[in-house]
């Protein structure tokens, strides 16, 4: 956030304390739905994971350490309207401006947070579906720890920065200036761009582990596409980046511009949660809305027979880890009998 040089003060037109333009309820309103969709999603996510499955882990549990952090960045963007934010700067009551960065800065470190938390726990379950023997799942699951350490430092360095971003820190709300405090503005960018670019590598990391499954194109390209649905997060990040420009680097009118980045700020974050937990609800939506669709077994009848099934016709249902174990198992074979051909005697008879 910029101070506005006294030159840019002097084209403002009178301040209006009484009725100010204001961008409306928007922030409020999607605020509270989109917190309330991710409450719900990660309830039913525990629910089918320890009641259904009886099979809930380190991701799961991840995904409950965000839903405190959710609410308070959902509250804290709310805040920021009721100190400014939405209406123009120059129509900011002076009282409003220390409480106002306030919830700027809380907006920011729960952020971080959040977001450090939803990758890990998506790399958590790549490495729980991912410990097998097989080579190509060996190097998934290496993989998805090296994206584990990096996302870790990422935040934990991000944090730092945020949380020494004027000296002392309470320069950030009640007297930010350019000689105590950092370049905000390349602080945000680095933070958004590189949120972005960890975001693509986590969703793309899975996508030749699980095209390689022995499964019919269409079930791969399903369960790529449950996988991916994090784009859409992605999505509300690059538009979030787009108004971090805007409101840090070409206005000094911050609290007009900067309710629409706190608006996308606040809908990155839950989408975030509900697009990484959407895809275990698949056994809920099943069991209790079969008219959606949602077939008996998660894949075709081969895999109902290869992995278990008793009887022809009777198929059960099988998780991405299972499916991934049978098609190591089976690699290891095939390279077990390459490995000792049969001898061209035994080849003849």
């Amino acid at each position: 956030m910029r101070n506005p040089p006294p030159e840019v003060m002097a084209t403002w037109p009178k301040p209006n304390y009484v009725n100010p333009e204001y961008q409306g309820p928007a922030m409020p309103i999607i605020g509270i739905v989109f917190l309330a969709i991710s409450v719900i999603v990660v309830t039913l996510r525990l629910f089918v994971r320890i009641h259904m499955k009886r099979s809930a882990g380190y991701d799961d549990w991840l995904m409950l350490a965000t839903m405190p952090f959710i609410v308070a960045v959902t509250v804290s963007t709310i805040l920021g309207t009721h100190y400014g934010w939405g209406v123009h700067i120059w129509d900011n009551k002076p009282e409003w401006s220390s409480p106002s960065r306030l919830t700027s800065w809380l907006s920011q470190l729960f952020f971080i947070i959040i977001m450090t938390l939803v990758k890990l726990s998506i790399l958590s379950s790549y490495i729980r579906i991912s410990s097998t023997q097989s080579k190509r799942r060996n190097n998934f699951n290496r993989l998805s720890w090296l994206m584990c350490f990096f996302v870790l430092a990422w935040g934990i360095a991000f944090l730092i920065a945020v949380c020494t971003a004027c000296s002392p820190l309470d320069h950030y709300w009640v007297a930010l200036t350019e000689e105590t405090c950092q370049n905000e503005s390349a602080r945000l960018m680095g933070a958004t761009i590189s949120n972005i670019i960890t975001d693509l590598i986590v969703l793309v990391l899975p996508i030749p582990t699980f095209w390689s499954l022995r499964l019919p194109i269409r079930e791969r390209l399903v369960l790529i596409a449950m996988m991916s649905l994090g784009l859409i997060a992605c999505a509300a990040s690059i538009v979030r980046c787009y108004y971090t420009y805007v409101t840090t680097d070409l206005t000094y009118d911050v609290s007009w511009y900067g309710y629409t980045l706190w608006l996308w700020f606040a809908l990155e974050t839950n989408l975030a949660v509900i697009c990484a937990s959407i895809p275990t609800l698949r056994p809920f939506a099943k069991k209790y809305f079969p008219k959606l669709g949602f077939k008996q077994s998660t894949f075709p009848s081969q895999y109902g027979t290869q992995l278990g099934s008793q009887q022809p016709g009777i198929f059960k249902e099988h998780t991405i880890q299972q499916v991934i174990e049978h098609n190591s198992s089976t690699e290891e074979l095939n390279s077990e009998r390459h490995e000792y051909p049969m001898s061209p005697i035994r080849s003849h008879y």
